[in-house]
Formats: C-alpha cells, structure tokens, sequence
C-alpha cells in the first residue's frame, strides 16, 4: 500500500496545532503563577505590621509562615520548571513537524500546486 502524500501534510498539520494549543496553554499557567503575586501587598504590609510591633506572632505562628513560605517558593521553581521543559519539547514538536511538511511539499509534483495568474489569462 502507497503513502497517501495528503497524508504527509495532514499529520504535521494536526500535529502544529496541537502545538500551537500547548503553547497557548503554557503561557496561560505562567500566567496564573504571575497573578498569584497581586495579593503581594496585602503580605507585606501584614509582614511590615508585625516589624513595627501592631501585630504579634508566636513562634508557631512564626515557623508556619516560614515553612508556607518555603513551600510556595518550591511549587513555583516547579511550575516554571515544567513549563520550561513543556515549551522546549513543543519546540522540538514542532520543528519535527515542520521538517515532516517541508518533505511532504517537496514531494507534491509541481503541476499538482494551484497557479496564480494575477489577471493573465491561464495557460492552456
């Protein structure tokens, strides 16, 4: 049985735009690991609180925030971890596939690609 050469196209194609999904799903985490730094504020003005002495932690208090505080800083190197190495393995995604099409366009006879006239009359 003959590779279909549409077949050639097709793949890499699909293959792309589930690239291009990843990546558009990628940039929407890296995303949501910026937003969770809006309520950054709030955290230093309750942390400058305590410096002046207008709120008052126990030690327990104390070694919970420290360990919460080690604990996102570790979720987050990961997140963006993961994220790096998801756009490195789209990347080489989608350069595969566009080798894929470069072979499958080559391998299209030319008497088979549309003709652009620009107004002339087509060639009979």
């Amino acid at each position: 049985m003959r590779l279909d050469r549409k077949l050639l196209l097709i793949a890499p194609t699909i293959v792309l735009f589930f690239v291009v999904a990843g990546m558009l799903y990628a940039a929407l985490q890296l995303h949501v690991l910026t937003t969770v730094s809006d309520s950054m504020k709030e955290r230093s003005a309750f942390i400058g609180a305590v410096e002046r002495g207008e709120k008052t932690l126990n030690p327990r208090q104390s070694a919970g925030l420290l360990r919460l505080g080690l604990d996102v800083e570790a979720k987050r190197t990961a997140a963006l971890t993961a994220s790096r190495d998801l756009l490195v393995a789209l990347a080489a995604m989608a350069f595969v596939a566009c080798c894929a099409l470069a072979m499958g366009i080559r391998a299209v006879p030319r008497e088979h690609w549309p003709r652009v006239t620009f107004g002339r009359a087509a060639p009979e």
